[in-house]
């Protein structure tokens, strides 16, 4: 899947615009009668990942499922709490307006689990969401900032390899055009299926891809690739359904320039 973008404030607007029709709903009111939503009506989107070596992010969003999905902002005595290693937080509301987000931070461990539990004054609790993160690693090949250029293919390679962890690789590449204008482009390169810690990353199909909605030519991208390492988790049976995923993820940067 990739996703192109002109990098325009009119656009940008628009985009919030959109994004603004339909805000979440309260956990505790939007049920049947007027009470508290069900819990086994609700879905829950749970991750935990990792960028670096100190820091794990908890983040849990509450919603009906639905392909366009109502998130569920928790209020009359609902809250989510987060537990690793015996340290427990509440996981504090994001503040969106659109999809609210809980969050909670916590030291970076690998092979433990993280315990989410969903706590209701008028329904079902679901006390035991768990995810694992996979163990830590690093990209070796290519250097940060390595330059590239047209007809290039990278070796992205990675220790240690990941297995039984699900890898994969993906982008997002910022371009600038003579005519001044700016574009971005998202996108999943490769899955490792092999387990063998690499993957070969051609340059042209990338770049491409950023300029197709642009007649002038490109200058340069930034081009940063991101290898993630996932473990599946598990939801509370308590929940409708949901996903849970532990995620490290490592970042490098290539610079293009055009021939």
């Amino acid at each position: 899947m990739q996703t192109n973008n002109l990098l325009m404030p009119g656009l940008a607007a628009l985009a919030t615009l959109l994004q603004g029709c339909g805000g979440p709903e309260s956990s505790s009111t939007n049920g049947p009668g007027g009470g508290a939503v069900p819990t086994n009506r609700i879905h829950i989107y749970l991750t935990v990942e990792s960028t670096d070596l100190r820091t794990a992010v908890v983040r849990a969003n509450l919603n009906d499922g639905r392909a366009l999905s109502t998130s569920y902002r928790l209020d009359g005595g609902d809250f989510l709490r987060a537990c690793v290693s015996g340290v427990c937080r509440s996981m504090a509301d994001n503040d969106s307006v659109f999809t609210p987000d809980y969050i909670a931070r916590f030291d970076y461990l690998s092979g433990v689990d993280y315990v989410v539990s969903f706590n209701r004054q008028e329904s079902q609790n679901a006390p035991d969401s768990r995810v694992t993160l996979p163990p830590a690693f690093s990209i070796v090949t290519p250097v940060n900032r390595q330059p590239v250029t047209d007809g290039d293919t990278v070796l992205v390679s990675w220790a240690p390899a990941g297995a039984p962890a699900h890898v994969e690789l993906s982008y997002e590449a910022e371009c600038t055009f003579v005519s001044g204008l700016q574009s971005s482009s998202t996108g999943t390169l490769s899955s490792d299926d092999n387990a063998d810690g690499r993957e070969s990353v051609r340059i042209d199909p990338i770049v491409d891809f950023a300029r197709t909605n642009i007649l002038s030519p490109v200058t340069r991208c930034n081009i940063d690739v991101t290898v993630r390492h996932e473990l599946d988790g598990r939801i509370d049976p308590a929940f409708d359904d949901g996903i849970a995923t532990g995620i490290v993820s490592r970042e490098v940067r290539l610079e293009y320039v055009p021939r």
